[in-house]
C-alpha cells in the first residue's frame, strides 16, 4: 500500500487519526488539508508514499470533484480511504473551543479573549449557569460573527449522507472507538500494525483538547437537547448516538478557560510573526 486519504469533519480527530497512520505506514509522509485538486494531481505524480488529511467542509459544495479523488480519478489514486465520524455534539463543543485561535489571527484583540474566557469559566463554575446555545450566542456577540446555532450539526447531517454514497470506497472510523483505544477494525482494513503513539507532529498540539469523548453532556443544558433533538437526533441514530442523557459536572480548565488561553497566545505569537 502506498496512498491513503483520511476524511473527517472539522475537528474530529483527523490530525491525530492521520498522524497515527503515518506512522504506521513505512516511508509515508504526511500532507494537511489540501483544498485543490491541483496539489493531488502534483502529489500523484511524485510517485511517493503519502497520507493525506482532508477536511469534509473544504469540499463539500463540490462533492462530485470530491466522489471522483476517492474514485481514484486524480493523479493521487489512494490505496486505502479512512472517514472518521465523531458525535458531533461533542465536535461542535472542540468547534467552540478552537474557534478562538482563528479569531485571534482575523484580528481579535486580547479584550475579547479575556472575555470569552470569563464566560467559559463561569460555565466552568456553575455548569447549569450557560447553556451551549447561550454559549455559542455570547461567542458571535464578542468577536462579531454570526455562527448559526445549527451549522455544525447541518455539515455533519451533509457529511453523513455523502458517506452514505461513497460507503463503498472507505472504511468508516468512529473517533470514540479510536480514542478508547480499538483500533483492530483499522489495522485490518490497513493491514499494518497500527501504532500506539497518539502524538501529533511539533506545532499542532493546539488540536488535541480533550481526547476523549462524551464532554457533550457536562456542557450542555435540558434547553439544548429541547432544541437540538428533534431536530437531529434521527441523524445522530444512524450512526448510533442515540443517548441524551446529561451529566452536570464542574468543568475542567485545561479542556475549556485554560486551553483557549493557550491557543490564543499561540495564535497572537503567529499574528505578530506573520507582520514582522
Amino acid at each position: 500500500m502506498s496512498n491513503t486519504l483520511v476524511i473527517g469533519m472539522y475537528k474530529t480527530g483527523t490530525t491525530i487519526v492521520a498522524s497515527v497512520i503515518e506512522h504506521s505506514l513505512p516511508g509515508a509522509t504526511l500532507y494537511f488539508e489540501p483544498r485543490h485538486v491541483g496539489f493531488l494531481e502534483k502529489l500523484g505524480r511524485a510517485g511517493e508514499p503519502a497520507v493525506v488529511k482532508l477536511i469534509y467542509e473544504h469540499w463539500m459544495h463540490r462533492p462530485f470533484l470530491l466522489n471522483g479523488i476517492f474514485r481514484g480519478e486524480a493523479e493521487f489514486r489512494p490505496d486505502k480511504s479512512v472517514a472518521i465520524i465523531r458525535d458531533p455534539r461533542d465536535g461542535m463543543i472542540s468547534a467552540l473551543m478552537y474557534a478562538a485561535y482563528q479569531f485571534v489571527l482575523d484580528g481579535a484583540g486580547r479584550g475579547q479573549i479575556d472575555e470569552w474566557v470569563e464566560v467559559i469559566r463561569a460555565k466552568e463554575a456553575s455548569p447549569g449557569k450557560h447553556s451551549l446555545i447561550e454559549l455559542m450566542q455570547r461567542m458571535n456577540r464578542i468577536f462579531k460573527v454570526s455562527y448559526p446555532l445549527d451549522w455544525f450539526i447541518d455539515s455533519f447531517a451533509s457529511y453523513s449522507a455523502w458517506l452514505s454514497d461513497v460507503r463503498d470506497l472507505v472504511h468508516v472510523l468512529r473517533y470514540e472507538d479510536f480514542v478508547a483505544g480499538d483500533t483492530t477494525a483499522l489495522a485490518a482494513y490497513l493491514g499494518v500494525r497500527v501504532k500506539k503513539t497518539r502524538e501529533v507532529l511539533p506545532g499542532l498540539q493546539r488540536v488535541s483538547r480533550t481526547r476523549g469523548s462524551g464532554d457533550w453532556r457536562k456542557l450542555m443544558l435540558p434547553e439544548d437537547v429541547a432544541h437540538w433533538k428533534p431536530r437531529y437526533g434521527e441523524a445522530l441514530a444512524a450512526h448510533g448516538y442515540t443517548d441524551w442523557e446529561l451529566r452536570s459536572a464542574p468543568g475542567d480548565p485545561a479542556e475549556g478557560s485554560a486551553y483557549v488561553m493557550k491557543i490564543a497566545e499561540e495564535a497572537f505569537r503567529s499574528r505578530a510573526q506573520a507582520t514582522n
